[in-house]
């Protein structure tokens, strides 16, 4: 269980693919001096380096609505991408503004083009951070894409929250969907193996870490007949996804378990040795058969940069026409 595939390109099994990526950026702003910039510089270096198509990006930082869009814009500028939806009045941009200090985007390369009113956004009204939606234009072929954040805190608010964003994405059926998120929460996907169904993560990563305050978030407990308290992995939250609908590409493909979160001395928990693959991109089932590819990028810059890995996932546009069926790790129940 490595911490990441290194910085290089995410590679491509046929020309007429898309790679989706979402990334949680640390606190980024595009302004402010000394550090904030040589962080903000180092996120677009990571950004540039993946060679994506789409981008959801997670904890744009500002402190009101128009501030935070232009960020966004300056994002997708630096990084040679795009982020604008025309609208009946003008052009927006693709950004939910949140209601804790912290914003979600979606940007995305030349040659791909938003759908013109197609931009949704709900922020801190609805969710923690927020939901951001666009539908693209993929090569003739329309795909919904969303950028997410779920809350660190509160595991019943996260699994209520979740029903929530799986209504907001599943309630339409024009056009499939993905969702590049900050989960917050593990995965609680499962796979047919032998004939029957087993989780996809490999192992509880609190299983063998001894209790700390902010478990509470994280996890369930009780106690023993001595008293001592026993805790484990809520997966409440993420089964909501999974049996709303919305599946973990990871999941779908059997791909190799990476650790996107831990490696960084700002992460609590990786603090107590805990390595959490909590960033990823979900789709609705009729992208199930379309998937490719799954890529977590580490290595030096990406580690150096933020307290979460970009994830990076390939599809066909073409191939997202029906649910697969049959078949092992790939089959959607």
């Amino acid at each position: 269980m490595t911490p990441g595939r290194q910085d290089v390109a995410v590679p491509r099994t046929s020309p007429s693919s898309v790679l989706f990526s979402t990334y949680n950026a640390l606190t980024l702003s595009a302004e402010g001096p000394g550090d904030a910039r040589r962080h903000y510089e180092a996120i677009v270096g990571v950004i540039r380096s993946l060679g994506t198509d789409v981008l959801a990006v997670q904890e744009i930082v500002a402190p009101d609505e128009q501030a935070a869009a232009n960020c966004l814009r300056r994002l997708a500028s630096d990084a040679g991408m795009r982020c604008e939806v025309p609208g009946p009045a003008g052009r927006d941009a693709a950004l939910a503004f949140g209601g804790h200090g912290f914003h979600v985007g979606l940007m995305w390369r030349d040659g791909i083009e938003s759908l013109p009113g197609s931009l949704c956004r709900r922020g801190g009204g609805d969710f923690w951070h927020g939901l951001a939606v666009v539908t693209l234009d993929v090569g003739g072929t329309l795909v919904r894409h969303a950028a997410f954040h779920a809350t660190p805190f509160g595991r019943a608010l996260r699994a209520d929250q979740n029903e929530r964003l799986v209504a907001a994405l599943t309630a339409r059926r024009d056009h499939p969907v993905l969702v590049g998120a900050d989960w917050n929460t593990e995965c609680a996907d499962r796979i047919e193996s032998g004939g029957s169904w087993q989780r996809y993560e490999p192992a509880d990563p609190y299983a063998d870490v001894d209790w700390f305050p902010e478990l509470i978030h994280q996890c369930q407990w009780d106690y023993d007949e001595r008293g001592r308290r026993r805790h484990w992995a809520d997966l409440r939250p993420g089964d909501v996804l999974w049996a709303g609908g919305l599946h973990d590409v990871a999941a779908l493909l059997g791909a190799e378990w990476h650790a996107t979160a831990g490696h960084h001395p700002a992460d609590v928990y990786g603090a107590h040795g805990v390595r959490r693959r909590i960033d990823g991109v979900r789709v609705t089932g009729e992208l199930a058969a379309a998937m490719r590819a799954h890529h977590v990028t580490g290595g030096p810059a990406a580690t150096a940069a933020s307290d979460h890995l970009p994830v990076t996932v390939e599809y066909l546009p073409a191939a997202g026409l029906h649910v697969r069926h049959g078949g092992n790790a790939g089959r959607v129940p």
